[in-house]
Formats: structure tokens, sequence, C-alpha cells
């Protein structure tokens, strides 16, 4: 795999990365199980972020096919942290670092591009996957909200974890 991660572009939407939002197993433990997502509507979605300075959506590729996201938000805080999310829609790819390298990758970018002193993700607890790419990237539960998140009609607690850059 040649992996690397760049800030989405229009051009880079396809019908498979559409569909991985239809895919029960991707979006099992995302609130993107609740969207409608069309061509259009990632189009739509990519070119507003692409105009939000307090976001921005990096596309994870394996030389030039699209396999993930992985995006920053929060940019504009006075705080400097900034909240992260990804997934791995490619599901051949499961398992063999994706993640772990789209996570490594954004902490450097916090650090260097947006000088940031923390970053922040929350899960649903039964994402085994994700806690170990956080736990593994240095990030640490900070706290635990109980019943906060439905999916598939199941509550579910969220896990915040957070990770001071530079410590």
């Amino acid at each position: 795999m040649n992996l690397k991660i760049r800030i989405l572009q229009i051009d880079d939407v396809t019908s498979s990365y559409v569909e991985w939002y239809s895919n029960d197993s991707v979006v099992r433990f995302s609130d993107n199980q609740y969207g409608n997502f069309t061509f259009e509507g990632q189009c739509e979605y990519i070119n507003a972020c692409l105009l939000d300075s307090n976001t921005d959506l990096y596309g994870i590729f394996d030389e030039d096919f699209h396999i993930g996201n992985i995006v920053i938000s929060g940019l504009d805080s006075t705080h400097k942290r900034a909240n992260i999310s990804y997934v791995v829609g490619e599901i051949s790819y499961w398992g063999r670092g994706v993640g772990m390298f789209a996570v490594s990758s954004m902490v450097r970018l916090a650090q260097k591009k947006y000088r940031l002193n923390k970053l922040i993700a929350g899960l649903a607890e039964g994402n085994i996957g994700s806690k170990k790419i956080l736990e593994r990237n240095g990030f640490v539960l900070e706290g635990r909200r109980k019943k906060h998140l439905i999916y598939n009609g199941e509550y579910h607690t969220q896990l915040d974890y957070g990770l001071i850059l530079g410590e």
C-alpha cells in the first residue's frame, strides 16, 4: 500500500464512495446511518467543507484509490482544539492499518499545520477498532456518556478521547 491523505476535492466523488454509506458495516457506529447519500449530495458536502474555514475534509488514498475520509472540525476554536472523525469506507482495507495511518497523519497536521493544543474524538463503546486506533495514537479516555448514542435502534455509551499535542 502507498497511503496518503489530502484535502478531498469534488472530482474525488465516485459512485463507490457514495455507496460506502449504504453499507451497514461501514455506518454501524456512525450518524451516517441516518443520512440519505447521493452523488450530488456528496459533491455539495465537499464544496461546503472547502468553503468552511472551520473544517477540513481529507480523503484517505491508496495511490489514487479513495478508500476513506478523515475530517478535522472546530478549527476556529479559541481554545486551540479540534475534533476528528474518520471512516474507512472500502472494507477490503479494514484491519490493514489505514485508520492508524490516517489518525497519525492528522495528529502531525494538527501540530504542524493547524498549531493546535488538543485533538478530541468520540466513539460508540462497541467500536473496538476505532478505540484501538485512538489509543495507539496516544489518545486517552477522558469521559463516558452513558446511553448517549442511538445506533440501529439501540443505545450506546459514548467514549470521549483526547490527545494533548506536544506532550
